[in-house]
């Protein structure tokens, strides 16, 4: 909940003199795969880096919860919703591609396939693996996204992020840290990133690209978006293979259920709730743990 230095007069709110516009009680629902969560109590889309900066400096001095959301493809919003600021990063400032060989600059907010496409068509390899991972590019980095043919956080440069405070930073590759399906960027506002890659022809990693995408099809869901990916894969095996191994693929909890072709994935119905769909994942990885003794770590992000 927010502290008290949030409380603002009745019909106003601690954003009213910043000059960014700010929704309250937007559906965060509609900004997610899954489809399900109660409203945002501030929610704001800026159209450039000033602009969030004085949104962010402002939740830091009252003391306002504060949460980016990108694709929202891996994100489980509660019922009752998020106490706080939710900010989109989906102004033309955060998603912007710029190329110049052999890197590539891009905005959190950029879709990571158009960044993958972008460095193809310019005949840079080394993001091609990544072609079949939903989201933008600012929850790939936090998140250190991964293919089989390697890491998002192999091919930076440099990552520019905003503190806490609004002020600006840029970390060089050798400032972050990064690990199977984690970084060290989840302490700060990533705004944008630059890659340096391989020369390569594009018709090659065109190729490489359109066989990798096939694999990572293969390997989800289709047909329907209200899913998500629950557990990451830990060493020398996969999530999904403890999910079979466990007998925990044909739980389901009210209309949460996991997938009947992919067991690592929770299926949500139309009726479903972010807590059936918690609850679900929850009690797959409780079913892991005592028939396997293996831990699994969410990979559902949880508000």
């Amino acid at each position: 909940m927010p502290t008290r230095k949030a409380d603002s007069p009745a019909g106003t709110t601690p954003f009213d003199d910043v000059a960014v516009a700010v929704a309250c009680d937007e559906p965060l629902a509609r900004h997610t795969w899954l489809g399900l969560g109660g409203p945002a109590r501030y929610f704001c889309e800026p159209v450039g880096v000033e602009a969030l900066s004085k949104v962010v400096a402002r939740c830091h001095e009252r003391g306002v919860p504060l949460k980016v959301i990108g694709g929202g493809s891996n994100l489980l919003v509660p019922s009752s919703g998020f106490q706080g600021m939710v900010v989109r990063l989906s102004g033309p400032e955060f998603s912007a591609i710029r190329v110049d060989p052999p890197c590539v600059e891009a905005g959190a907010g950029a879709k990571l396939v158009h960044v993958v496409s972008a460095a193809v068509q310019a005949g840079l390899g080394g993001l091609e693996s990544l072609v079949g991972i939903p989201g933008t590019l600012g929850g790939a980095l936090v998140g250190n996204a991964g293919g089989h043919g390697g890491e998002i956080g192999q091919r930076i440069v440099s990552v520019s992020v905003m503190n806490a405070d609004g002020s600006l930073a840029e970390r060089k590759a050798s400032e972050v840290s990064f690990q199977s399906r984690w970084s060290s960027l989840d302490d700060a506002i990533v705004i944008g990133c630059r890659f340096e890659l391989d020369r390569e022809t594009a018709e090659t990693l065109t190729k490489r690209m359109q066989k990798q995408w096939i694999v990572q099809r293969s390997e989800q869901p289709s047909g329907t978006r209200s899913v998500a990916m629950m557990f990451k894969d830990p060493p020398g095996t996969t999530a999904e293979s403890l999910v079979y191994q466990s007998g925990a693929k044909d739980l389901r909890v009210g209309e949460a259920a996991v997938s009947e072709a992919h067991a690592n994935f929770v299926v949500a119905s139309v009726r479903c709730t972010s807590e059936e769909v918690r609850s679900l994942v929850e009690a797959v990885r409780s079913r892991v743990r005592e028939r396997l003794g293996v831990e699994l770590t969410p990979q559902i992000e949880v508000w």
